[in-house]
Formats: C-alpha cells, sequence, structure tokens
C-alpha cells in the first residue's frame, strides 16, 4: 500500500481554491468516452465473448493511444490467462469502431496516452430448451436452438462499465474510483525511444507528481521484469515524463494534483 499524498481531509480546500483558479474545459480536457454518437461508445460497441457461460466478474487494465481525430489507436489490457484474453480480444476489435471525444490541451487536440479500467459483470449463464413440434424439422430446431441462445444471453444481465483511471490507490482513496486521471500528450520524438532497448523485453513502471497546473515532477522508476535498462534510458524516460504535455486529473469536473503513473517497456 503506498502512502495517500492527497488526504481526503485537505480534498475540499484544494477544490475550493482551483475552482477560482481560472481554467475552463474549453481550454484544457481529458478524453473522454462519452462520445456524442451513443454507438460509437466503447462501453456500448464491447460484445462479450460468446465462449464464456459462467458468471463473469473481472476488471481488465487497458490502455489506448487516443488520436485527435477520437480514434483509439494500439490499444490493449494486461492479460495472465486465456480467460481473460478472451474479453481482451472483444475490446480490441471494438476499439476499432469506437471513437472517443478526444484531449484539448490550450485548445488544440492531442493524441494522448489514456489508461483506463473496464469491469465486466454477468450472471450465471442458463439456457433452457425450447420445445419444437416436430423434432425432425431440422430448420425449426435451428431456429429454436438460436432463440435460446439468445434468452440466455439476455437473462445473463450482462453489464460492461469503464473508469478512466489505472486505479491507482492513493489516487482512488482521495478522489473516488470515477475520477480521471492525467492524461499525457504523446510527442512526435520521444527521448526514451531512441535511448531505451527496442528488441530486449523490460517493463517500468514511472511514478511523478502531476500538479493541477498539468506539469510533472519528481519521476521515480520501479524495475518490473525482464532487463534492467541503464542508466540512459532510465534518465531519457524520465525526461519525457518531465517535458511532455499532460492534461491534470479530474475529480467532479475540477483539475487535482496525483501520482501520474505510465509503464514503459517492450
Amino acid at each position: 500500500m503506498f502512502k495517500r499524498r492527497f488526504p481526503m481531509a485537505l480534498l475540499p480546500m484544494v477544490l475550493l481554491v482551483l475552482a477560482g483558479a481560472g481554467w475552463t474545459a474549453e481550454e484544457t480536457r481529458p478524453a473522454s468516452f462519452d462520445h456524442p454518437e451513443p454507438d460509437r461508445q466503447l462501453q456500448r460497441v464491447i460484445v462479450f465473448p460468446r465462449e464464456i457461460k459462467g458468471k463473469v466478474e473481472l476488471v481488465l487494465d487497458c490502455v489506448a493511444r487516443i488520436q485527435p481525430n477520437g480514434k483509439l489507436k494500439d490499444t490493449g489490457c494486461y492479460t495472465d490467462n486465456q480467460y481473460q484474453q478472451a474479453f481482451t480480444s472483444q475490446v480490441i476489435k471494438a476499439s476499432s469502431r469506437a471513437r472517443m471525444a478526444p484531449a484539448l490541451v490550450n485548445g488544440k487536440p492531442y493524441e494522448i496516452y489514456m489508461q483506463f479500467r473496464i469491469a465486466f459483470a454477468a450472471d450465471e449463464y442458463k439456457k433452457k430448451k425450447i420445445e419444437v413440434e416436430d423434432e425432425d424439422d431440422k430448420k425449426a430446431v435451428k431456429a429454436a436452438e438460436k432463440e435460446a441462445e439468445k434468452a440466455a444471453q439476455l437473462a445473463r444481465n450482462m453489464r460492461t462499465r469503464i473508469f478512466p483511471n489505472p486505479g491507482y490507490e492513493e489516487n482512488v482513496l482521495a478522489y473516488g474510483i470515477d475520477h480521471v486521471a492525467g492524461q499525457r500528450v504523446i510527442g512526435k520524438k520521444e527521448p526514451w525511444n531512441e535511448a531505451c532497448p527496442s528488441r530486449a523485453h523490460y517493463r517500468l513502471l514511472v511514478r511523478a507528481y502531476l500538479g493541477e497546473d498539468g506539469k510533472a515532477d519528481n519521476p521515480s522508476i520501479e524495475f518490473g521484469d525482464g532487463i534492467r535498462p541503464i542508466a540512459s534510458c532510465l534518465d531519457a524516460i524520465k525526461a519525457t515524463i518531465v517535458n511532455s504535455l499532460y492534461v491534470p486529473a479530474m475529480a467532479d469536473g475540477v483539475p487535482v494534483p496525483s501520482t501520474y503513473i505510465e509503464l514503459f517497456g517492450n
């Protein structure tokens, strides 16, 4: 468990100060899943895997690069097994058709790195046989099977919910499960792309303080799996974090200070 940087007792004061800081949603705003066309929203486009029949309670950690036109690029989710992969495949498939409300920084749309979680839930799958008058009528039997399948799926009460943050504990404790995490603008040429290994496997977790003004500071790196990159790579990652543009974290529509986290690696 990580120490909370922003205790709940201080939150009302922080929000009060920020509310009068002259920040407007028209100038800087995070990318959002609330696309004006409902049938383009990711949470509505995702289809439950047909092969999953049992009760479902699953949360996937996902990332995507949100384009200035609202398209999702390089969408992926972290999976540990084939069960999770079945849902991840549906997320990736849906992301090609979904659209986002893009991020704005100082009134200009940018490509941003977005981290989010998708919660899947469904009741137990129970399929009841539908009787047909003539069991030898293959067409009627097939139609009955299709009807029974549809009824069983509808009865499951399948639910999909998206949280626009990676679930970092201290941010959730301070701002709730629905807060919008900080979003980093992806630069055309980022220092770490050339300084870090392009083939060897490695994974690093970077943490940094992200102010309500959208400025990052004090990055730290935690080693995950794979090789341990050399100092020049680590310095380049820190430089990328500090020099990037950001949309700050949001709580109840107000920009707030937060801990920004991002995974780097191959």
